[in-house]
């Protein structure tokens, strides 16, 4: 599952309704959720990077995508909605590390 793309029920704040979403599942947590990072079409967000095919190790993307690294959110498995991709070791990995650095330059006061 780590490493997988899916399609999701991402809700927006209000609870009241939700759009279909692709993400990448990073981490399954202890209550068997998945911690995730979301894709957005929006080339203005300054904090995504260009996410291609060629970063996958099967299935494919319809439109050109960018990946939210500094946006995760964790979700209940019952919300995914349809696996679409799978991503390459090698590229899980420098997500993995995009993200850490993410956390990394945090300052704690």
């Amino acid at each position: 599952m780590v490493g997988d793309i899916y399609l999701a029920k991402i809700y927006f704040t209000s609870g009241e309704n939700y759009k279909l979403r692709p993400i990448l599942i990073i981490k399954q947590n202890s209550f068997g959720d998945v911690i995730y990072i979301p894709f957005t079409t929006n080339t203005q967000n300054q904090n995504a990077f260009t996410f291609t095919n060629n970063f996958l190790k099967e299935g494919e993307f319809k439109k050109q995508s960018y990946l939210i690294v500094d946006k995760t959110c964790t979700l209940q498995k019952n919300l995914l909605t349809k696996k679409i991709a799978t991503i390459k070791n090698e590229i899980l990995k420098d997500v993995l590390n995009r993200y850490c650095g993410f956390l990394h330059n945090e300052k704690v006061e």
